[in-house]
């Protein structure tokens, strides 16, 4: 069976009018489809006589003819897309290309949308089949049952036209050390690359899935989820073959890596035990049991800098958004940081519900006074599913499920995207300020030009901050 998986193109955004956040995105560099590949590996590996193949079409900046081209002269039986709401347009209009080339492919969709929106999506015409969930077992699952033309709407976690009005329960992988390493060789892994990391190229690796917070902007399949862990032994093996790719910068893309403090210790003893000389960064919350000496073993075993979801620098906002970060303690984890050597990054919001423009400046200055290496300052939007979205359409703060809206009808992009009782053009006033406050200022431009890093990636950095602010 020949298997092709594509990463639609990013062309035609949801929100068109946030032009600083899309403007920051494409500068931001290019991160593997983790996703994708996940699967695709868990075929490759479990599956005989398949041949796979993957198109990321953002990074090889790939247009709609190229994959048209490339569909009719592959041939494949089958093609999984991965499907994001925001860039929902693109991949339905992949669904079109292929079915208009050829109506025999089976056409089977993934992704962060299809958590959201499974059967609204299965409605469109050329989609066959919607993977509900963590998608690397129940997509070899299909693909067996295809091969041995069984029925696949017997499989669980797969919504078709046939079984939509099934009860179906989102699909999750119990033990993570089932799955299989991500083949990075099944992409150009060299094209791969991040602003903000010491080198290039760079991957990514997912070392635990789930978040045992529930915050109320979020609406990741991940939260208010038990978390379930790669083992030390498992993590730092995939690691190793990533190393021998001669890759030495990796993202983790874990929700929150330190939530099992006891767990980064052990991943920690083996990288300086076998010595592999890389940098990698993770996610993290403030408020996890992070004293100085595991952030000193931290640093000893590669880890370049930590990424905080901060938020807000008002504690009734804290309240708020179900986050409940003591801010006291974010100051001494940031400045933990910093005695021992790891770079910190925080994320802002600005435009939290009942938010005021005082205090989203006082974000704005704590941001500067922690000496944060990074601040990313977004306009938050409620995002479907969130219990902010679903709680403003249930008081009538928010007059219509725009959302649903858009999944029914992606021609028509989002106009109203912030929280409707605050004025669009103070958002978007202040959050230009945010970045010209955090990021032009004489004390944070010698720091950077002093950072450690590849002078590539600081030229990278400095071309890119010309480009944003004075283009």
């Amino acid at each position: 069976m020949k298997i092709l998986f594509i990463f639609p193109p990013k062309k035609e955004w949801a929100f068109k009018d946030i032009k600083l956040h899309k403007k920051i995105d494409e500068e931001s560099g290019n991160y593997p489809p983790l996703g994708i590949l996940y699967v695709a590996s868990f075929l490759e590996k479990n599956i005989s006589n398949c041949e796979i193949k993957i198109l990321d079409a953002p990074t090889e900046n790939l247009d709609f003819e190229f994959i048209r081209q490339y569909i009719k002269n592959f041939s494949p039986d089958l093609v999984g897309i991965y499907f994001c709401t925001e860039y929902l347009k693109d991949a339905l209009r992949v669904t079109d290309i292929l079915k208009n080339e050829n109506k025999k492919i089976i056409t089977v969709v993934g992704g962060p949308h299809l958590h959201i929106y499974p059967l609204e999506t299965i409605e469109y015409p050329n989609i066959d089949f919607v993977v509900y969930g963590e998608g690397e077992i129940v997509f070899y699952k299909l693909v067996e049952t295809l091969i041995h033309n069984k029925d696949p709407n017997q499989v669980e976690g797969i919504i078709s036209k046939i079984n939509r009005n099934k009860d179906h329960k989102i699909q999750f992988v119990a033990n993570l050390d089932e799955l299989v390493f991500p083949n990075r060789k099944l992409l150009d892994y060299k094209k791969y690359r991040s602003f903000i990391t010491y080198d290039n190229p760079i991957t990514t690796m997912i070392t635990s899935r789930g978040c045992a917070y529930n915050c109320y902007y979020c609406n990741s399949i991940e939260r208010a989820k038990r978390v379930r862990f790669h083992s030390p032994e498992y993590v730092v093996k995939e690691i190793e073959s990533i190393v021998k790719l001669g890759i030495k910068d990796i993202i983790f893309f874990d929700e929150n890596f330190t939530f099992n403090i006891d767990r980064v210790e052990a991943i920690c003893d083996l990288l300086i035990e076998k010595k592999l000389n890389i940098r990698w960064h993770c996610r993290s919350r403030a408020d996890m049991k992070l004293d100085k000496r595991i952030l000193r073993k931290m640093k000893e075993a590669g880890c370049r800098m930590i990424q905080f979801g901060i938020e807000t620098a008002t504690p009734r906002l804290q309240k708020i958004i179900n986050k409940h970060l003591d801010l006291e303690r974010v100051k001494k984890v940031i400045k933990l940081c910093k005695e021992v050597g790891i770079l910190t990054y925080g994320n802002f919001m600005l435009g939290l519900p009942t938010e005021t423009p005082k205090e989203m400046l006082n974000t704005i200055d704590f941001a500067i006074k922690l000496n944060l290496d990074y601040a990313p300052f977004g306009i938050f939007n409620p995002l479907p599913k969130s219990v902010f979205y679903e709680k403003a359409i249930k008081e009538g703060i928010i007059n219509k499920d725009y959302w649903l809206e858009y999944v029914r009808n992606p021609d028509k992009p989002i106009s109203n995207y912030w929280w409707p009782l605050h004025n669009k053009e103070i958002l978007n006033r202040i959050n230009y300020l945010a970045f010209r406050k955090f990021y032009f200022r004489v004390k944070y431009i010698l720091k950077a030009l002093f950072r450690k890093q590849s002078f590539a990636q600081k030229f990278w950095q400095a071309k890119s901050a010309l480009k944003l602010f004075f283009s």
